[in-house]
C-alpha cells in the first residue's frame, strides 16, 4: 500500500483557525482533534460530532456553500457506492453544509447525514474556508477519537480521485492505531 500524501490547510495558521492541539494522539495523525459540534439536520433534529467517538473513523464532507459543487456530487456518490467498504474499515461518512438548510437543494441523493453549520463557524473553526474566508469544501478524515489524519481540499495534490483513495486512508488511519479497536456496537 502506499502511504497516502499528507496535506495541510493553506492559509492561516492552524492554530489561530482554531484546530486543536491533541496530546498522546494517535501515531501518524496530525495531532490536531477535529472538535465537537452540534449542528442541525436537514428534515429536523441534530447531528453531535461526538456521537461517533470512539466508534468511527469519520469522513467529514465539508460542503462549503451555499450549493453542493460537482467536485463533491461526485465524492459522495463514489462514497455511496463503496459505503460497506467505507464501514468495513469503521468509517462512517458526514456531510456538513455551510448556512441554513435551504440554502442546499432539498432533493438531497445521498445515503449520509447530511447536517448544517449555520453560521460557517466549524468551516472557519477548522480552516475549510476560501482565500476570502468564506466557507468552502475540504475533506477531513479522522480517527474514532477525532484526531486528524488528513485535510484534503478539490484542485489540491491528494484530492481522492475515487472512494478508493479514501478506503486507503481509512485503511492508513486503522493500520496506524491499532489499540483503537472499535468497542462492541
Amino acid at each position: 500500500m502506499t502511504t497516502p500524501t499528507r496535506t495541510h490547510a493553506d492559509g492561516p495558521d492552524e492554530r489561530s483557525i482554531g484546530l486543536d492541539a491533541g496530546t498522546g494522539g494517535s501515531p501518524g495523525g496530525t495531532g490536531r482533534l477535529m472538535p465537537d459540534a452540534t449542528l442541525p439536520m436537514a428534515g429536523g433534529g441534530a447531528l453531535s460530532l461526538d456521537r461517533y467517538r470512539p466508534r468511527w473513523n469519520l469522513v467529514l464532507v465539508m460542503l462549503g456553500a451555499p450549493a453542493v459543487s460537482p467536485s463533491a456530487a461526485r465524492l459522495l456518490t463514489a462514497l455511496a457506492a463503496a459505503r460497506a467498504d467505507v464501514e468495513a474499515e469503521d468509517g462512517q461518512v458526514l456531510a456538513i453544509g455551510a448556512g441554513a438548510p435551504p440554502a442546499l437543494p432539498n432533493d438531497w441523493a445521498w445515503p449520509f447525514p447530511l447536517a448544517f453549520d449555520v453560521d460557517g463557524s466549524l468551516h472557519r473553526h477548522v480552516g475549510s474556508i476560501d482565500d476570502a474566508g468564506a466557507p468552502a469544501m475540504a475533506l477531513y478524515i479522522t480517527d474514532p477519537y477525532r484526531e486528524i489524519f488528513a485535510v484534503l481540499r478539490p484542485f489540491e495534490p491528494g484530492w481522492p480521485e475515487n472512494a478508493g483513495d479514501v478506503l486507503q486512508w481509512l485503511r492508513f488511519v486503522n493500520i496506524q492505531c491499532p489499540e483503537c479497536a472499535v468497542p462492541d456496537r
